[in-house]
């Protein structure tokens, strides 16, 4: 049960990770200068990491190679982007809603690249999970209804904006079944985080050095506020996450990963003062339970598997 309660930790600090991201965001400062100070800061941070595993990267074949530069440099750097970046063409119920479609994505992969098997359990477990996920976005869906899907009707910009969603979507759930496959690979899970993080800063650099203009001073305690979010659900959750991939398949990683929306409401109900709906308890305990559900399942099976052999 360990891994899968890692990759929750690592959701929590990814939820409190909001309430320094958005301030930040309000306060004029790009989501492209936020994301690369992260990078840099969390690059300065694992530098030792870098050192003691440069043995690991030199022996690295190209798969593996490929798989560390997509996690960081199009999971973690392009994806963030472009699922930023869709905010200001859809209705961001509309790209919270599409967001949902990364554990399919992720779950497809891994039966395709690493020959998971999609068992009846897993599917019945998994749906009750989803499930839970839309119960808990149930008010938002009902309003969406009445609301305005995209804040153009301009062709151009509305497949922008379901173009960066489903950009972020298949690349964050294509990473986890990256993280994974080098997991097989026995590739160090600190090796894993550490290059992840040079490889997002590699593909940041150039980026912004061609748009410049939109990198500003920041104020000291500004700066002090994304260092210490780097540090809180960059190194700290990150951490968490790839223990936890050590020993959960990748369709159940991405599962977990659906726990975030329920530490999201639990944090803007403790610090925010945002009372706790009907729909957001019942959904959350729905996710939480059916993750501890599926993978006392997944260890069941391997226990009697186990004994038959």
């Amino acid at each position: 049960m360990a891994g899968t309660f890692f990759i929750m930790i690592a959701c929590f600090t990814w939820a409190l990770d909001t309430l320094i991201r958005y301030p930040l965001l309000g306060a004029g400062y790009s989501t492209l200068q936020i994301v690369l100070i992260e990078h840099l800061t969390l690059v300065l941070f694992v530098a030792p990491m870098l050192w003691r595993y440069r043995h690991v990267y030199r022996h690295m074949s190209i798969s593996g190679f490929s798989c560390l530069f997509f996690i960081g440099g199009i999971g973690s750097a392009m994806g963030t982007l472009a699922f930023t970046e869709a905010f200001h063409y859809l209705n961001p119920t509309v790209v919270i809603l599409l967001q949902k479609l990364q554990p399919i994505v992720a779950i497809l992969l891994a039966y395709w690249l690493l020959k998971e098997r999609i068992e009846g359990q897993f599917v019945r477990w998994a749906a009750v999970i989803l499930l839970g996920s839309f119960v808990m976005m149930w008010p938002d869906l009902r309003q969406l209804g009445d609301a305005q899907w995209h804040y153009s009707s301009d062709v151009s910009s509305i497949m922008k904006g379901y173009g960066y969603t489903l950009i972020a979507v298949i690349a964050w759930g294509a990473a986890t079944v990256c993280g994974k496959y080098l997991s097989y690979q026995h590739m160090p899970a600190n090796a894993i985080m550490s290059g992840r993080f040079v490889a997002g800063l590699l593909v940041l650099l150039p980026m912004a050095l061609a748009q410049s203009d939109t990198l500003i001073a920041m104020k000291p305690v500004d700066l002090s506020l994304a260092v210490a979010m780097a540090l809180l659900s960059g190194f700290i959750g990150m951490w968490f996450y790839y223990q936890g991939l050590k020993t959960v398949p990748a369709q159940l990683a991405t599962l977990a990963e659906l726990s975030f929306p329920v530490f999201a409401a639990a944090i803007n109900w403790l610090f925010l003062d945002m009372g706790l709906t009907g729909y957001q308890i019942i959904g959350g305990l729905m996710l939480i339970l059916g993750n501890i559900g599926l993978r006392m399942k997944e260890l069941r099976k391997a226990e009697l598997t186990a004994v038959a052999q």
